[in-house]
Parts: structure tokens; C-alpha cells; sequence
């Protein structure tokens, strides 16, 4: 399967962001900076783009979880009802990421919805190797191709809030990415995943090098 690894808190916008769609939609200087500098800024200035970046930062089977978790925070308050059933499926594809877990999901795919949770779904069957339906002929999934469409999951989750709530429900469904970026709420209780996160900064804890300065001895 077409599954990407998360990334360093240290990693560039640009890397995150290019997994999701074109580096020329945000300014050079953005693209240069460290993700975990970039995203508490761009949560407050530029939410829609930092939903992208969050996506394209998270592995493959975390950015599905995140989309997850929204939607079911969007049934638990009754502001949208997705269908639990198809919910459930997609849990059950990122706990265990496996063709058999992915092929029933192909199956409603096939008939393809654009909305919030529509969206998951093709996120799932995008983890694929191929898009070709025919064994002998492969056409290879694009790297990341996943990652946008859970980003638009998460988006489009976010419209279907009256328009005086919308900005404080993509705030709410933001935090939740960066929780999970630092391990919080995961799949797997017993086997959590561990990396650092977007709250962190990777020269925490680092001795600073001594750069010969007079006033270091201050």
C-alpha cells in the first residue's frame, strides 16, 4: 500500500505541504519554515492551509484518523450525522491496514459521494499501489494523494457548521490534528505511536554549542 511515514517537527512546510497540493499556494517564506514553527502561526492566520500542512506532515494511517475522529465528533454533537457503518469501516482499515479491510470501502467508492465523509472514504481507497482496476495494467497511486483528500475531508467537515460556528469548529477539529501528532488519542491503546509532535521543538533539551562569544560568559 501506498502508506507514508509522518515527518519531523523540524521538516520544512513546503515538504509537508507538497504531499497535499502546490507549494506556489504559499509564500517562500512559509515554505522555508520549520512545520512545527509554522503551524500554531498559520492556525490563527491561515487555518484552511494549515489543515493541509497537518495532513501532509501526519503518516498516512494518522491523517486517516484525524479525518476519523472528526467526523465523529461532527455525530457525537448532531451537528451532521455520517453514516456510522461507513465510519466504522474506515477505523477498522486504519487499526488494520490491510486489502481486506480497504476493499469493502473500494466498494461504496464506487459510487462516490462529495462530501465531508465521501472524502475519507476515497482517502482509504487511495491507499492503494494502483488505480488501475486491472491487475496486468498498473497505473501507480501519486505519493500523498491520500493526505489531500483527507485534508478536504476535514475541510468539508468544517462547511457543514453554520457559518458563526465554522471558524471555531476548524479550530477544534485543528487541535485535534497537532493532539495527534503528539500521540494523543490513538488507535491502538496498547501500541500507541510515538514520535514528536508539532508542539515540539526538536532542540528542546539540546546543550547549546558555544559560539565563542564574550557575552556567552554573562
Amino acid at each position: 500500500m501506498s502508506l507514508l511515514p509522518v515527518l519531523l517537527p523540524s521538516s520544512p512546510v513546503a515538504l509537508a505541504y507538497g504531499r497535499v497540493g502546490s507549494v506556489r499556494d504559499l509564500s517562500p517564506a512559509v515554505c522555508a519554515t520549520e512545520s512545527y514553527r509554522s503551524i500554531p502561526v498559520m492556525m490563527r492566520e491561515d487555518p484552511r492551509h494549515a489543515v493541509r500542512v497537518i495532513a501532509g506532515w501526519l503518516s498516512t494511517r494518522e491523517a486517516i484518523w484525524w479525518g476519523a475522529i472528526c467526523q465523529s465528533q461532527l455525530m457525537s454533537l448532531g451537528e451532521a450525522m455520517p453514516e456510522p457503518g461507513t465510519l466504522a469501516m474506515i477505523i477498522r482499515w486504519v487499526q488494520n491496514p490491510l486489502e481486506e479491510t480497504r476493499i469493502p470501502l473500494a466498494e461504496l467508492a464506487e459510487k462516490p459521494d462529495s462530501n465531508s465523509l465521501g472524502y475519507l472514504v476515497s482517502a482509504v481507497v487511495l491507499t492503494a499501489d494502483s488505480l488501475s482496476p486491472l491487475v496486468k495494467s498498473p497505473v501507480p497511486t501519486p505519493m500523498g494523494l491520500a493526505h489531500r483528500m483527507v485534508g478536504l475531508s476535514i475541510l468539508a467537515a468544517a462547511d457543514q457548521w453554520p457559518l458563526e460556528g465554522r471558524a471555531g469548529c476548524l479550530g477544534h477539529f485543528l487541535e485535534l490534528g497537532v493532539d495527534i501528532s503528539e500521540n494523543l488519542y490513538p488507535w491502538d491503546k496498547d501500541n500507541p505511536q510515538k514520535h514528536p509532535g508539532l508542539r515540539t521543538d526538536p532542540e528542546a533539551g539540546k546543550k547549546r554549542k558555544r559560539l565563542g562569544n564574550i557575552w556567552e560568559n554573562w
